[in-house]
């Protein structure tokens, strides 16, 4: 039953290859996102945002480099400032625009 089972014959490797050089690690740097927002950008939101056509807590995100949820609360809080007013509110993203 059954043959003789076949192997691939085993590679040889040339004894003349010079040993691979280590090359240096790159270094990644990431930028942490703040939970804490300070002041001063606060300020800054305060003044971008009414200039924007809409806002969503992505781009506050991406543009100030805060946590998606603070974002997410900055803009809560500045609609019941009255700064701004909730538009369109889905199971995943909340769209204001400026009031």
């Amino acid at each position: 039953m059954g043959g003789a089972k076949k192997t691939a014959p085993k590679k040889r490797r040339d004894l003349r290859e010079a040993p691979k050089k280590e090359e240096p690690k790159k270094e990644i740097t990431k930028s942490i996102a703040t939970s804490v927002v300070e002041p001063k950008v606060l300020e800054q939101i305060k003044k971008d945002v009414p200039k924007m056509k809409y806002v969503t807590p992505y781009q506050l995100y991406s543009k100030y480099n805060l946590r998606y949820s603070v974002s997410k609360d900055i803009l809560e809080s500045l609609a019941k400032q009255g700064i701004l007013k909730l538009m369109k509110s889905t199971r995943r993203v909340d769209v204001y625009v400026a009031a």
